[in-house]
């Protein structure tokens, strides 16, 4: 009985988790217009923060929580990555070619491998303190100001030549306008932070039930029902993209989440509190290096895709590395 009650606890968690993002993004996004700030800014802070606000709830609580509670925190940040380059872009691979721009070739991706192996570096150092995290913050807050500084350039160019900028169409979208009641957005705020905490300790305390259950580690549960729970959102948005022939805005999707993952993530969840780093997450660290070199050295060359059998092969190693987890 238990195990079924961890499952639907596990399960309301990630529906609340969800939910309070959503009505989180609507709110603020609406009261940031409300004070005239541009759509397309909008949408590289409170868009973009409030989509990784799921993964970024779970593993500050996780860590805050009791003994053990750690392993689901940087075992949810490494498997997001990993569910991302493998799961998602596999998946989306698979269905049709992905087209990738070349920026994200030449500054974006290079700029996630070099992340990634300073993360990985530090966190082989057994713990992430708080300076580090303290460093990894500010590493966020200087990669969406430098988002913010060259889509408002471009923003501004495509308006001056009366062009569509699809991330602009996308923001405006996704944000509406706002209500006429500005009490109202207060309360979306305010529902959307209730909802992403009760959701997330919901989420955690299912998550470590089913693993109690199932006799495997925090850790395997972090790298693989909470990553790929809190990886969802970002799925259904890759997704949608690619059917929409938008190849180059689901990698994008996925190499923003992952900088997100480790410069937001893990480092305002060990600003917090210092984060233990079990010595068994050295494999998994190499698995995320894998992919992400994988992924690169398929969109480096020339015509800058990933093919659809190169998606398939994503997938495959995905499924292969979620076996192998479950049965170490």
């Amino acid at each position: 009985m238990d195990i079924l009650w961890a499952i639907v606890q596990f399960i309301a968690g990630f529906v609340l988790l969800v939910g309070g993002a959503e009505l989180l993004i609507r709110g603020a996004s609406r009261i940031a217009l409300r004070l005239g700030i541009a759509p397309i800014i909008v949408g590289l802070t409170v868009v973009a923060f409030g989509t990784s606000m799921p993964e970024l709830m779970v593993s500050v609580l996780a860590n805050m929580g009791s003994a053990g509670g750690s392993d689901i925190a940087i075992g949810n940040i490494v498997g997001s990555n990993v569910a991302n380059l493998g799961l998602i872009l596999g998946l989306c691979g698979s269905v049709y070619a992905l087209t990738v721009n070349r920026h994200i070739v030449k500054v974006e991706y290079p700029l996630l491998m070099g992340v990634s192996v300073l993360f990985s570096a530090v966190a082989l150092g057994g713990v992430l303190l708080q300076w580090e995290g303290a460093l990894l913050t500010a590493g966020l807050v200087a990669f969406i100001g430098w988002n913010v500084y060259t889509a408002r350039k471009q923003y501004e160019m495509a308006h001056a030549a009366r062009e569509n900028l699809e991330v602009a169409v996308s923001v405006d979208e996704r944000i509406a306008r706002p209500s006429e009641q500005p009490w109202f957005d207060v309360l979306l705020i305010i529902m959307g932070m209730g909802g992403l905490v009760l959701g997330a300790d919901w989420l955690v305390n299912g998550a470590r039930t089913i693993a109690q259950a199932l006799g495997v580690s925090d850790m395997v549960i972090g790298l693989t029902l909470v990553a790929i729970g809190t990886s969802l959102p970002e799925a259904a948005t890759s997704l949608v993209a690619v059917f929409r022939r938008q190849g180059d805005l689901a990698i994008g999707n996925v190499v923003g989440s992952n900088l997100f993952n480790i410069l937001g993530i893990a480092g305002i969840t060990s600003l917090i509190k210092p984060l233990p780093v079990p010595e068994t997450i050295w494999l998994d660290l190499l698995v995320m290096l894998g992919f992400t070199g994988l992924v690169y050295a398929m969109i480096w060359r020339r015509p800058h895709r990933i093919e659809r059998w190169e998606g398939a092969i994503l997938l495959a190693l995905y499924v292969a590395y979620m076996t192998y987890l479950f049965l170490r």
